[in-house]
């Protein structure tokens, strides 16, 4: 998970000129059309997934900043047994703890890849970032969890959204 924030703000950056595009967020921009800010959210209106996908980025580094600083409970995963990892959606910005819920059965899922895990764990983290369900397509908390699990590539009609969805809480 930490690779894909790092990945998003490394290509954001862009060699220091902070105007870059990452690959999430243009993939997301492509796909993501509805629910694109978090409960908390009370700033300019968000219109786009690749303005989403940059504020639950930006929101990101505030909750690794509040758990690394013990501004908040400090996270925990704990075993559950249904989904795959889930997380409950926060109300606030500051001082949400980083908790999941993980399915320890379903990481044996053979149809589990490493980019499915991260979709599904990302889908959660959406949730401690303030974003809410639906888990459909166009919504923004199901479309960029997704273009994780499809390595940032377009999405190809024979392979229908149900089953990377299936892996979100």
């Amino acid at each position: 998970m930490l690779g894909v924030w790092r990945k998003h703000h490394d290509q954001k950056w862009n060699g220091g000129t902070n105007n870059g595009t990452s690959q999430l967020a243009a993939c997301t921009n492509t796909y993501a059309k509805k629910n694109f800010k978090p409960v908390w959210y009370r700033g300019k209106p968000i219109t786009n997934g690749k303005t989403a996908t940059n504020v639950a980025m930006d929101q990101f580094t505030q909750l690794i900043k509040d758990n690394g600083f013990k501004r908040s409970c400090p996270a925990k995963i704990k075993a559950g047994k249904r989904g795959t990892i889930r997380a409950a959606t926060a109300s606030t910005r500051f001082k949400v703890p980083l908790s999941m819920i993980v399915n320890p059965k379903q990481l044996d899922n053979p149809s589990l890849n490493i980019n499915r895990l991260s979709g599904s764990f990302f889908h959660a983290w959406l949730h401690c970032a303030g974003f809410s369900d639906p888990k459909k397509t166009s919504y923004f908390i199901a479309e960029c969890p997704m273009c994780i699990m499809r390595g940032y590539k377009f999405k190809q009609p024979e392979v229908p959204d149900s089953t990377f969805i299936k892996f979100f809480d």
